[in-house]
């Protein structure tokens, strides 16, 4: 029994991480649309933020159907360490604004894809399986458009130094979100717990990652 109850507190923590990623995503994605110039990409963007709010209904009711508390809230701290990101393209056009949000979806995918291979229940696994894909598909969008439309190949020097900071930007998100993860799974009801505290204090929760998410954004941003 204690083994069933700590597989289930695992589960849904992790459900947790993906439903408090892809509300990450929709922050980010509205950044995104707002500093964009371009109407096409602007209407991209808007479709495939649809995708991320399809997932968050559909984690919640997963996460409700196996007992636990959904986190309707993003990461903290790495949410605003991701919201930095995306703002680097303020002021430098649409290539900037795509080479943030591809830096974003790379840890969006990756982590999706990672968790959709476990072994998990027949439910589970079609949910994963089918967001993985949707976050597939909006990461190859983003670089065949910045390819394709703005001339930013993955072997140029843009392109190779911008996947330095996509891989150090995934790394450090990972990590602050593992921390969190393990938290909620501690607190033994999939961070009802933790949920209630950042409630309370969010800014107080987010304020530590707000200097390293500027930094990676003034990487970036040099980089263009």
């Amino acid at each position: 029994m204690e083994n069933s109850a700590t597989a289930d507190s695992a589960l849904i923590a992790e459900l947790n991480d993906l439903l408090q990623l892809d509300h990450d995503a929709v922050q980010a994605y509205g950044i995104a649309i707002a500093l964009l110039r371009d109407e096409r990409y602007r209407r991209t963007l808007t479709e495939f933020r649809g995708d991320h709010e399809r997932h968050i209904d559909e984690l919640t009711t997963l996460i409700t159907a196996k007992g636990g508390t959904p986190v309707q809230l993003p990461h903290l701290p790495s949410g605003v360490f991701k919201l930095a990101m995306q703002a680097v393209g303020a002021a430098g056009g649409d290539r900037a604004v795509l080479l943030a949000f591809k830096a974003n979806e790379r840890q969006v995918r990756d982590k999706y894809r990672r968790i959709a291979r476990e072994a998990h229940t027949s439910d589970v696994t079609s949910t994963l399986a089918r967001n993985a894909d949707d976050e597939n598909r909006h990461y190859l969008w983003a670089l065949d458009t910045l390819e394709d439309d703005l001339g930013i190949s993955a072997d140029s020097p843009l392109g190779r130094a911008e996947r330095v900071v996509e891989r150090a930007h995934a790394r450090m998100a990972d990590g602050m979100e593992a921390v969190e993860r393990r938290a909620m799974q501690v607190a033994g009801d999939a961070g009802g717990a933790i949920y209630e505290q950042v409630k309370r204090n969010p800014m107080g929760s987010a304020l530590a990652a707000l200097g390293a998410g500027f930094l990676m954004a003034a990487v970036l941003r040099g980089r263009r």
